[in-house]
């Protein structure tokens, strides 16, 4: 490792332009495969395909020919839904969710659509469990013994104590959960009163995590890149410095991220943050720019500063960036796929760092 270390450094002050369009070429090359990145923002695929859970979870589905994406809409009114008021403004919610762009309106469930079916001297009745509202504590009577004694509402569609219900929306596989989702928020802004409206759904995490995670990438990652300049400016009041700093930083980003998409893997919520994590990593550089500037002001000889620093300081920047990189690689051993891609992605931009830093 030494007799290595000594070779790369000693090679690098030798042929300076070399190395410099040597990094540019291979950054290139990482670069060129940004373009395909793949997006997945699903929650189910932080599991492997062969989970116990995602299997059984797919085989439900397909028996019973579900909707994969379904957004449900909570209501909670703590003093009790079956009232008047109340039922009307489940009814009209409903309605409205129903005429939606991107709703699969005839498979919508919920009080308002949900047929109630019963026998009687023989004979079977389907009627519509909320076709009408009811308007007085008769009607709202009747309402809730069909609820409670039917078995297959109570739990479903209604809470055992009335004071909750559910309307499950399922949506087309193109359209935009975050969209519909923000739709029905809308919707049920303009029907206030003592319910309370919560939305839910693998839909509306996909999607939302989809949007916070472009949102936080672009948003964290130039901070985090702006807090360094400064920093970096502060201690050596260099802009060449900066630079050569911030572009350590900037190749191992690329060459993460490219090496990440090149394999074949999909950009997940936590892949995302990969930049951010490199960006803090390739601070060990520091150790190297600020060594090299005390010997630079002794000697006075750039090459022989250069040498010198690295003879010092190389040997603890190589421990310090093959642990980072080996405690990263080891999130690999773990199930969450995600997870997995993180850790050995990140050990890869930690090595790039390690490299670029000689």
């Amino acid at each position: 490792m030494t007799s290595l270390r000594e070779w790369l450094v000693t090679w690098s002050v030798r042929y300076p332009k070399m190395v410099l369009a040597a990094a540019l070429m291979v950054t290139a090359l990482f670069a060129w495969q940004l373009p395909r990145a793949q997006i997945d923002t699903d929650p189910k695929h932080m599991l492997p395909d062969t989970s116990p859970v995602r299997v059984f979870n797919d085989e439900v589905e397909r028996q019973f020919s579900l909707h994969p994406d379904v957004i449900v809409v909570g209501v909670v009114n703590k003093h009790g839904l079956l009232n008047p008021e109340s039922l009307r403004r489940v009814a009209e919610v409903t309605d409205q969710i129903l005429a939606l762009p991107g709703v699969i309106s005839r498979d919508v469930l919920g009080l308002r659509t949900v047929d109630d079916v019963t026998t009687k001297d023989g004979a079977l009745s389907v009627r519509p469990l909320l076709g009408e509202v009811p308007t007085n504590a008769a009607d709202v009577a009747v309402l809730r013994r069909a609820l409670f004694e039917n078995p297959l509402l109570p739990g479903r569609f209604i809470s055992a104590d009335g004071t909750t219900t559910a309307i499950y929306v399922p949506i087309e596989p193109a359209a935009n959960g975050q969209q519909i989702a923000g739709a029905i928020r809308g919707i049920v802004a303009a029907h206030r009163g003592p319910e309370i409206f919560l939305i839910a759904g693998d839909p509306v995490a996909r999607d939302t995590f989809g949007a916070q995670m472009f949102w936080q990438m672009g948003l964290f990652s130039p901070v985090a890149g702006l807090v360094m300049c400064a920093v970096l400016w502060l201690m050596f009041r260099s802009t060449l410095l900066v630079a050569a700093n911030m572009s350590v930083a900037m190749l191992s980003i690329v060459w993460a991220m490219g090496a990440l998409v090149a394999s074949g893997q999909t950009v997940h919520i936590m892949s995302s943050m990969i930049p951010v994590f490199l960006m803090a990593i390739s601070t060990d550089t520091v150790h190297i720019f600020n060594e090299c500037c005390f010997r630079l002001a002794e000697r006075g000889d750039k090459r022989a500063a250069v040498l010198e620093t690295m003879r010092v300081v190389g040997p603890p920047v190589v421990l310090s960036d093959l642990t980072t990189a080996a405690a990263f690689a080891s999130l690999a051993i773990g199930p969450i796929v995600p997870v997995r891609v993180f850790g050995i992605f990140v050990a890869v931009g930690t090595l790039g760092v390690l490299l670029m830093s000689f």
